[in-house]
């Protein structure tokens, strides 16, 4: 690699874990800003346009050659950059943001909510009135708020420029290797696929909710009831804030693998102000320093997110020190997602349900349908976001698409959108192709794994071991490559919709 390269190899590790900290501090409410601009004034070379051209010439020369894994390397730090000169442009508005959402008080009946209070308490709330009056104090404060919101979105059309590239879905694809237009492709045929089984079950769990709900379009169902009902409380007394955390760590303890890795991911559990309300993990070293943030709540939808956190969490946990910085620091992120939905689909097995939470036959059955209907519900609103996305990083983030992001959703989902969420709801570098792509490397490692050691392979520390040797590899493979290795058989996006279409059809 020449000197652009050689600089970003040797503080790769430190701007990361710098980095990965900022998001932690801010994310455990440890710190109400996100003071990134600084970040990236201390690594310039990480946000470089000359870097990335480095970069591009070391991929060409690579490639004359047989060396794989070097490919892969560059591959990956060619990635990294082209995010990051994206990242720096973004950071001012980026941190505009988070002290606008920290500092927001939101006037709610009564009440005044702080921003982080207000979108977690939505899909809580019981009474659809309220329910209604939170979300229209959000979605009303997003579109009232929508510059900073649209200066973030603005960046990736800057960063095309930066890098001189036809536009920013050419971009993403070129550093990627995802073929956006093929992955567009396979979620409208998702959609397809799947839409009467979820339309008979949505409007099952909304009558659940409420005996009055129905869905679009003759019914006046909103994105909130949904949220709610994918909440299932009528479930909540088998998901106690106090037993869901005790049965994963049981579980991985049997497995052979435990909560912490050996000391490699801290736990951070305290009640504290401005804590996020969902968990998440950062990554500040990899494999010795991973974070798991959560706080513990009660719920089928708390439990998911635990078991998807803690899929991240073992995944960075266990990848191999002994790889080169890049292939342990970096990686395809759809194979990261797909380890963790490996974990999340654990609420898809009766017999996990009924031995770590001691669950009765029939309300395991009921909780396998509603979890099945909820990573349903899930692949449809992403599949209705890809689309939409790669609209807004091609037109910008005008009004005009508001009502776009609220056609989408309303076709996909058969409830009511508030359209100021649509430059909220909204993740970055189309990283929702990301996820569809995880959703279908699920499929195929979930498929080899029954195939190898039963459809109960949760109970076998065979399977663990398995898949601490998929973790090890890091960055090594992309989620094709993966998918193609352990189970001889590409990604198809619609396998994954219809896989939940079967388990709702039972």
């Amino acid at each position: 690699m020449d000197r652009p390269l050689h600089s970003v190899r040797t503080r790769l590790d430190d701007f990361l874990a710098e980095l990965a900290t900022l998001h932690y501090r801010h994310g455990a409410g440890l710190a109400p800003e996100l003071p990134v601009s600084r970040l990236y004034a201390s690594f310039p070379e990480l946000s470089s346009p000359d870097t990335f051209a480095a970069a591009n010439e070391a991929l060409a020369k690579a490639r004359t050659k047989d060396e794989p894994l070097v490919v892969r390397r560059i591959q990956l730090v060619r990635e990294l950059v082209a995010t990051q000169v994206e990242e720096a442009l973004a950071a001012r508005p980026a941190e505009a943001v988070a002290t606008l959402e920290a500092q927001a008080r939101l006037p709610i009946d009564d009440q005044t909510l702080s921003f982080g209070e207000a979108l977690a308490s939505i899909p809580r709330e019981s009474a659809r009135g309220r329910r209604a009056v939170l979300e229209r104090a959000v979605g009303n404060f997003l579109w009232e708020h929508r510059g900073p919101y649209g200066d973030r979105r603005e960046a990736s059309l800057h960063a095309v420029e930066r890098l001189d590239a036809k536009d920013y879905p050419s971009l993403r694809e070129d550093v990627t290797g995802i073929p956006f237009a093929k992955w567009a492709e396979a979620a409208a045929e998702t959609l397809r696929r799947t839409e009467d089984a979820y339309r008979d079950v949505l409007a099952y769990v909304l009558k659940k909710l409420d005996p009055l709900l129905r869905p679009l379009p003759g019914g006046d169902a909103r994105r909130h009831d949904l949220q709610a009902a994918l909440q299932a409380p009528w479930m909540e007394p088998f998901f106690r804030r106090e037993d869901t955390f005790p049965a994963v760590a049981r579980w991985l303890h049997e497995w052979g693998l435990t909560p912490n890795a050996n000391g490699r991911i801290r736990i951070d559990d305290e009640a504290r102000p401005g804590k996020a309300s969902r968990p998440f993990v950062a990554v500040v070293r990899v494999p010795d320093e991973v974070r798991l943030v959560l706080q513990p709540r009660a719920g089928l939808d708390a439990l998911g997110s635990l078991l998807h956190e803690m899929g991240h969490a073992q995944h960075r946990a266990h990848v191999s020190e002994n790889l080169p910085v890049e292939l342990r620091r970096l990686t395809d992120a759809s194979v990261t997602e797909a380890y963790a939905a490996l974990f999340e689909r654990l609420l898809l097995s009766p017999g996990w349900l009924k031995r770590y939470l001691d669950l009765p036959s029939a309300p395991a059955r009921d909780t396998v349908r509603l979890a099945a209907f909820q990573a349903l519900t899930v692949l449809r609103r992403h599949c209705a976001k890809l689309s939409y996305e790669l609209s807004l990083h091609t037109r910008g983030p005008s009004a005009d698409r508001a009502d776009e992001y609220a056609d989408g959703q309303r076709q996909a989902l058969f409830v009511e959108p508030h359209p100021g969420f649509f430059l909220h709801d909204v993740d970055p570098q189309l990283y929702v192709a990301h996820y569809l792509r995880a959703w279908a490397l699920e499929t195929r490692l979930t498929a080899r794994l029954t195939e190898r050691f039963n459809e109960d392979f949760w109970r076998n520390p065979a399977a663990a071991q398995w898949l601490k040797g998929l973790f090890a590899r890091g960055g090594t493979d992309d989620a094709e490559g993966l998918a193609t290795d352990t189970s001889g058989t590409p990604l198809a996006l619609p396998e994954a919709g219809e896989r939940l279409v079967a388990i709702l059809n039972r």
